[in-house]
């Protein structure tokens, strides 16, 4: 789904205190400037430079924009894009958080629940504490395959970088595995299996050439999948986000750790309330939340708030399945594999129980 992020004009009459603060604070760092203070101003101008929040705050009082509202990203709002059905390219997310949503959580709270938010877009009542007292963990079992690894829509890519230059078609898009996602879940299978959770990945692309249907297609591979791996525990469907402006430029959803700078990871669950058949999907909420619990507190800011959704996204196929979207699709490949190693270490961790 590509969400269209909503550009808030304004005249520039409306932002004369804020116009009017800025050029005091720009005479006041002159005359310190004069007065010898040359070296701490050069020094502070530095930092500003390379401060985020500061710099789009300048570019919106520049264009005419209101700081509050130039860092709002609005979902699409086509009914179209919300189905599983869909006969153009989709993603699953429909939620993109406020900026000031995406800092780190609070990890010293008391209570486990505060450091975790959920973006409930059905009528069900979500109690994040009872998910997380719920207890509902995956633990390795047997000798084989724990993981499966699909992507109902395996053409999805990321923006070119010199790692890893392409072409991509003009939805940000190739059937070359070394760029779409389904290089990403290699990379997920190996990170699994170098710590010692076996993985199976299913490369195919079920989104091209007609992406209508994908999940159909995907659906079956996956129930082929667990009949002839009946020790397979968690499900997993990788796909990558998309945000775009009016005018087609794309975004990234990005964060910091130890300082490399990566693709965030947000977790999409289904419900039942589409109409499909899913009787369990609190069972996966249950445990992509515990999940999200300890993703958060071993790599603030790695993870996006928990989508919640009335689609079912084919994980009535067993409990422990996930939708993941590993960034967006201003995001580069090397950033999403960065972010989805952290994500594999967690997780085999999670299911060794280490």
């Amino acid at each position: 789904m590509r969400r269209r992020r909503k550009h808030h004009n304004r005249r520039r009459g409306g932002i004369g205190l804020s116009a009017a603060v800025t050029l005091c604070l720009a005479a006041s760092l002159l005359l310190f400037a004069r007065a010898g203070g040359e070296e701490m101003v050069q020094d502070l101008i530095s930092r500003l430079a390379g401060n985020g929040d500061f710099i789009a705050r300048a570019v919106a009082l520049e264009l005419g924009l209101s700081p509050e509202t130039a860092e709002v990203y609005a979902p699409r709002t086509a009914a179209a894009a919300r189905s599983e059905d869909a006969d153009d390219p989709v993603a699953e997310s429909t939620y993109i958080p406020l900026e000031e949503e995406n800092d780190a959580p609070v990890l010293d709270a008391a209570d486990k629940a505060a450091t975790i938010t959920v973006n409930n877009e059905t009528s069900y009542d979500v109690d994040v504490a009872a998910c997380l007292a719920s207890g509902t963990a995956i633990r390795a079992d047997g000798d084989g395959p724990q993981v499966l690894i699909v992507h109902t829509h395996g053409s999805e890519s990321y923006t070119p970088d010199a790692a890893f230059p392409y072409s991509p078609s003009e939805n940000t898009r190739t059937t070359d595995t070394r760029y779409n996602v389904v290089r990403v879940g290699d990379e997920l299978q190996k990170v699994l299996g170098d710590n010692g959770v076996q993985a199976v990945h299913i490369r195919n692309i079920f989104d091209s050439p007609t992406y209508s249907g994908s999940y159909d297609r995907s659906l079956a591979a996956i129930d082929e999948a667990l009949s002839e791996y009946p020790t397979i525990q968690v499900v997993i469907d990788v796909h990558r986000d998309s945000i775009l402006t009016d005018d087609g430029t794309a975004y990234k959803t990005s964060c910091t750790i130890d300082g490399t700078e990566m693709a965030q990871l947000m977790f999409v669950v289904g419900t039942d309330e589409g109409g499909l058949y899913h009787p369990n999907w609190q069972q996966n909420l249950n445990y992509v939340t515990g999940l999200q619990y300890r993703l958060n507190r071993s790599y603030p800011g790695l993870m996006r708030p928990v989508n919640l959704r009335t689609q079912r996204f084919n994980q009535h196929a067993s409990t422990g399945s996930m939708l993941i979207e590993v960034g967006s699709s201003g995001n580069t490949m090397t950033e999403a594999l960065a972010a989805i190693r952290l994500f594999g270490q967690t997780l085999a961790d999670d299911l060794t129980g280490a």
